[in-house]
């Protein structure tokens, strides 16, 4: 916590209140407490954006479009960047759902400062002013040239990371490295679902079936007749197989499979290694020493000893011990003549390590099926009736989800709005209901996603899903003749029809088709 002078800005950018406060970053939560003043609360969810517009100012921009400007943090500034930064990251993750742990860089993207994370399936971008996923579904080359990292994206404009330093080629290697592993995923995911397909069919059903691509039946059944039908035989709840079944009879359907688990196991075994030599013991006064005893008498007896020589004492060990002298000198000097046990040679160290077992992948845990399973399987269906708005409809069919969800997408003739929601779904992590989630209960996070706009309907999976699908792919909405209330908008429908062109000159001869035309007369 530190102290700091405040301000906070109205969306029209006017002051609303300033003073001073404590600031503090704790529990994914921004917390501002003025010294008069009750506390602001302000979950990272709710932040879009954190810059600098002044030297040693900060501004928090909130979702509502309220801002808060901070000065006179001192040295903590540098510290409340980094934890509102880290903590904005971590929740763009848990939006996007990203799979397994970062890997982080730090760089620039047009000219402005990111922190560059790279998870097991997608990259994330993050700025002062937004969060950008990027599934390596939809990720081509990845080249690196003067220290300028590019990243090829289908549908849009490459993404050019710069400022990385001599990191430049590591995070190339890495996103190469995370591309290749997720196709050797669904590849080997895929085999394990149908042993019987053959190598070249494998290849030709991986390409299209990437993770969090939903491909066409019609083109997966042009690689083999069966493989649709195995498919979702094989993905889908038995309590589900009637509606797929409706789906695919009434819409062009595609199916999709997204990890949503991480199967990275870490290295294990390795042991740090330690010398399991014998400690000397060098300076242990406690240890036999030599031949004398401790105390005065040895002492004496050291004394009486160096004086024994040629003609008695002071002649040394050379002279009258003969060739006894080198014996009694060494027997002097530690043979444990005084009884007591010999000093232990020190043994050769034993220099053996612990075993590693390296990182990788269990590819074993890609399951569809079980309480907790790692792949999630779904499927998209476009109502092909002319001469109607292109509805996609999203039904999961591994889980027992309760909704499913219709959307209408704007995205403008011309475009393919099965692969737009496609796409949507794949940046939310294939979270719709907390895209959806409605007044006090929604999260409010900063970068809307268009399946909010784009959202037509929810059908409930009840008694009456089939009538209610069936009302929704012929008339484009759920409800009776007369109308119905959409989450973004009220249609209403005239319960009869346009009488022509009236002549006021003969008005009880109007053609009316009023539905009472007693009370209507009146």
């Amino acid at each position: 916590m530190s102290a700091a002078r405040y301000r906070i800005i109205s969306v029209a950018g006017g002051d609303v209140e300033n003073g001073s406060a404590d600031v503090a970053v704790r529990d994914g939560v921004f917390t501002l407490a003025p010294s008069g003043g009750s506390t602001l609360r302000v979950p990272f969810s709710h932040i879009r954006a954190v810059a600098e517009p002044q030297p040693y100012v900060v501004r928090v921009t909130l979702a509502d479009g309220n801002a808060i400007e901070l000065h006179g943090l001192g040295t903590m500034r540098t510290q409340l960047l980094a934890e509102l930064r880290d903590g904005r990251a971590e929740v763009a993750a848990e939006t996007a759902a990203a799979v397994g742990e970062a890997e982080i860089f730090g760089g620039t993207i047009a000219g402005d400062s990111a922190e560059v994370r790279v998870y097991d399936d997608a990259l994330l971008i993050i700025t002062a002013a937004a969060t950008e996923r990027i599934s390596f579904s939809f990720v081509g080359a990845v080249q690196v040239r003067d220290y300028t990292v590019t990243i090829e994206v289908a549908g849009r404009a490459p993404v050019l990371l710069t400022r990385l330093g001599r990191r430049s080629g590591e995070l190339a290697d890495l996103l190469t490295t995370r591309l290749r592993e997720a196709s050797g995923r669904t590849s080997a995911f895929l085999a394990s679902l149908l042993p019987g397909l053959d190598p070249m069919a494998l290849r030709a059903a991986s390409g299209l079936l990437r993770d969090g691509v939903a491909a066409p039946v019609s083109a997966l059944n042009g690689i083999h007749p069966e493989l649709s039908s195995a498919l979702l035989g094989i993905a889908t709840l038995p309590e589900r197989q009637e509606v797929v079944t409706e789906l695919a009879r009434r819409t062009d359907l595609a199916i999709g499979f997204k990890q949503i688990t991480s199967i990275r196991r870490p290295a294990v075994g390795v042991t740090p290694w330690h010398d399991h030599a014998a400690t000397p013991h060098i300076g242990d006064h406690g240890a036999p020493g030599g031949l004398f005893g401790p105390g005065l008498g040895g002492m004496l007896g050291a004394g009486i000893m160096s004086g024994i020589g040629p003609g008695g004492f002071g002649g040394g060990y050379g002279g009258g011990l003969g060739g006894w002298g080198g014996y009694w000198a060494f027997r002097a000097l530690g043979a444990g003549m005084n009884g007591q046990q010999d000093r232990p040679m020190t043994p050769r160290a034993d220099v053996t390590r612990g075993l590693l077992t390296p990182a990788t992948e269990d590819l074993s845990a890609l399951t569809l099926s079980g309480e907790e399973p790692t792949v999630l399987a779904f499927a998209l269906g476009r109502r092909s009736d002319d001469g109607l708005a292109s509805l996609v409809l999203y039904e999961v069919l591994n889980q027992l989800e309760p909704l499913t969800y219709a959307y209408l997408p704007d995205t403008g003739s011309g475009t393919d709005e099965l692969a737009a929601v496609n796409r949507c779904l794949d940046d939310v992590g294939f979270q719709p209901d907390a895209v959806h989630a409605e007044g006090l209960t929604s999260t409010g996070g900063p970068d809307a996603s268009p399946l909010a706009r784009w959202l037509a309907a929810k059908v409930p999976h009840d008694d009456q899903w089939a009538s209610r699908l069936g009302a929704l792919l012929t008339r484009g909405r759920l409800g009776p003749e007369g109308g119905e209330i959409f989450p973004n908008r009220i249609e209403i429908e005239s319960p009869g029809r346009f009488p022509g062109l009236p002549s006021l000159a003969r008005p009880s001869q109007i053609t009316r088709f009023a539905r009472n035309p007693r009370i209507a007369a009146r």
